[in-house]
């Protein structure tokens, strides 16, 4: 069963697989004027999630003091690290996890540190396939195949104060389910339908109704939410220039459509990325052969600049002084505290430090670096 870890709004998968039940960066942030980005001198008080080959663990850190207290969540929540899916709303983690053929849900609000449990609140059948989950506030929502083996997608929606849920039929025969969105009531869900074109709809929780859906034809959506609320879709054209179009989620129409001069490929659906003022924050893939997969990178729309974080001199310069030999395996950028948060892992480190984070502002400068006793996982913002 894969996992993969990725950010929506509020969402957090378990990274770098795309099924969740079936088998796992979306990424939203807050709306801030940019007088409130850390300057260079300001500590980054930051929050992560991480796993070692038996646990889970949370990590409060702060930059100042190059210090951090650690939770174990795997005690704190009854969680082990197998759990499927974790995903963030607001300051409430969510993780999944599969125990005994049933599907659990374990909460925590990271500012009053509640936590609330619903042990094998839905057992697993052959009348369905689940292929993700989400919970609000009020309900859990399942991505799904009905009836087991077909690809006739449905959504199950569980109420979490009843635990009675009935399921949503959205279309028959569809080829592919991809990770959802999620932002002030509305499920954004994107799938590709048995002819091999492109659906984005747009579920309000609240009335539990379809309020759009939109028609991309064979045009492949990677999608986020910007930090205005918009739904962002990119699209490639047929002259490899990625068409932008934003979409007001509240009156549900197009705000504008503009083809940018940038042919940076995502995957279909959720980008680990922000979109804030007029800059687009991603992972960028590099041609290959290069020493690193991925690194963080800043798009311009207004001026069509692309800048390419140089993370590889920074993992050179931290390998050469401190005799480490940094992995990384994920980046995130966090909005909140305008850096790019880098997670890794050391092959080489001591059985106590199997990895670690370095944090680069967005002009490229280290802010942070530190080992850890487990690998980060998920950056909170």
């Amino acid at each position: 069963m894969g996992a993969t870890k990725i950010r929506l709004e509020g969402t957090f998968v378990k990274f770098f697989s795309i099924s969740i039940f079936c088998g796992f960066l979306l990424l939203i942030s807050c709306n801030k004027d940019s007088s409130e980005n850390p300057t260079i001198d300001e500590a980054i008080n930051l929050t992560l999630i991480g796993e070692d080959l038996d646990k889970v663990y949370q990590y409060d850190y702060n930059s100042e003091t190059d210090e951090g207290f650690q939770t174990d969540l795997s005690s704190e929540l009854g969680i082990s690290n197998d759990y499927l899916t974790l995903r963030q709303l607001n300051d409430k983690l969510s993780f999944f996890s599969l125990s005994n053929g049933a599907i659990s849900l374990h909460q925590k609000d990271l500012v009053s540190s509640g936590i609330t449990t619903y042990t094998e609140f839905y057992t697993i059948t052959t009348e369905r396939s689940l292929v993700w989950g989400f919970s609000n506030d009020n309900s859990v929502y399942f991505g799904l195949y009905k009836p087991f083996g077909s690809t006739n997608l449905a959504l199950r929606i569980v109420d979490l104060e009843t635990l009675e849920g009935f399921d949503l039929a959205i279309e028959f025969g569809i080829d592919q389910l991809f990770q959802p969105l999620y932002h002030d009531g509305k499920l954004v869900i994107t799938y590709r339908t048995g002819d091999g074109e492109y659906k984005i709809i747009l579920f309000d929780t609240q009335t539990e109704i379809i309020s759009k859906t939109l028609e991309l034809k064979s045009s492949k959506p990677s999608v986020l939410i910007t930090e205005d609320g918009e739904l962002a879709i990119f699209a490639q054209n047929d002259n490899e220039n990625t068409v932008l179009e934003l979409f007001d989620m509240v009156n549900l129409i197009s705000i504008s459509k503009n083809e940018l001069q940038f042919d940076h490929p995502f995957p279909t659906g959720p980008i680990n990325g922000t979109l804030a003022d007029g800059k687009l924050y991603y992972e960028y893939t590099y041609p290959q052969p290069f020493s690193l997969v991925k690194g963080p990178a800043i798009f311009d729309i207004l001026t069509g600049t692309n800048t390419v974080l140089d993370l590889s001199g920074a993992i050179e310069k931290l390998n050469s002084e401190k005799g480490l030999d940094i992995q990384p395996i994920l980046g995130q950028y966090l909005s909140g505290k305008n850096v790019f948060a880098i997670s890794y892992t050391l092959p080489n480190g001591e059985i106590y430090e199997p990895g670690g984070f370095l944090l680069l502002s967005s002009d490229g400068k280290l802010r942070a670096q530190k080992n850890l006793n487990f690998v980060p996982t998920y950056f909170v913002d």
